[in-house]
């Protein structure tokens, strides 16, 4: 069977850093009308990216043979962080979402939608370091 994980994993970054270029456009005033529809498409790609890592790494992890106990607790943390990734990415879309249809108080659903930008963008880079290490320091699902 195919592993899906390893290019799948890559998705979240991407996705991550087409938001913070489009967000980062977005100060310059005449920008803010043309990249509104990028924008929109670059918080659904998050939550997509996200959705498709973490079920390709179920996928990849079922297949892991018996591992030590330290990858093991390395693997733990990269599979809970993988969780709260996937639960911030949806706050991402909704507190965006909310921002946008909100009568009162979309100055503070676009605030929320700011602080749950950077803590997913310090997730996804944590997650992915946490991946790396697994693959690239104890071996995990290489073939020997």
């Amino acid at each position: 069977m195919i592993d899906l994980h390893p290019p799948a994993s890559g998705l979240p970054l991407a996705s991550v850093v087409l938001l913070c270029v489009v967000e980062m456009l977005r100060c310059v005033p005449r920008a803010r009308a043309i990249l509104n529809p990028l924008r929109t498409t670059a918080v659904s790609a998050c939550v997509v990216a996200v959705i498709a890592a973490f079920v390709s790494g179920y996928q990849a992890s079922s297949r892991a043979i018996a591992l030590a106990p330290h990858v093991e607790i390395a693997m733990g943390w990269h599979h809970s962080l993988g969780k709260g990734l996937l639960a911030t990415s949806l706050l991402l879309a909704t507190f965006y979402y909310l921002s946008r249809v909100a009568k009162h108080g979309a100055r503070l659903m676009s605030a929320l939608y700011y602080i749950v930008v950077a803590i997913y963008v310090a997730l996804t880079v944590w997650v992915g370091t946490l991946g790396g290490q697994l693959v690239f320091t104890y071996g995990v699902n290489v073939l020997r």
